[in-house]
């Protein structure tokens, strides 16, 4: 049961983290509250991330669907940072 639990909610983590990104996506360069509601969604996504590994212990962080999301979160994160120090420099 528990990992049928945790693969459900890595699957809505995982759909919440594609939206991340798409906000990332469709920010960059242009647009600072696209990229401050992409960062809210991250912070989201990375909390959930640790309620699934605190819930689920070694069993989560073991998960393929696990890892992949959180490299997922780093790499749109490192993305949305850059994103905001180039519209910090333009001003």
């Amino acid at each position: 049961m528990v990992h049928q639990n945790v693969h459900q909610q890595l699957q809505q983590i995982s759909k919440q983290l594609h939206e991340a990104q798409e906000s990332a996506r469709l920010a960059q360069g242009s647009d600072p509250q696209l990229l401050e509601q992409a960062d809210q969604q991250l912070n989201e996504v990375e909390q959930q991330l640790q309620n699934v590994q605190n819930q689920a212990g070694a069993e989560s962080t073991e998960n393929p669907q696990f890892q992949q999301a959180y490299e997922q979160l780093h790499d749109t994160r490192q993305q949305v940072q850059e994103a905001q120090q180039n519209n910090n420099d333009v001003l």
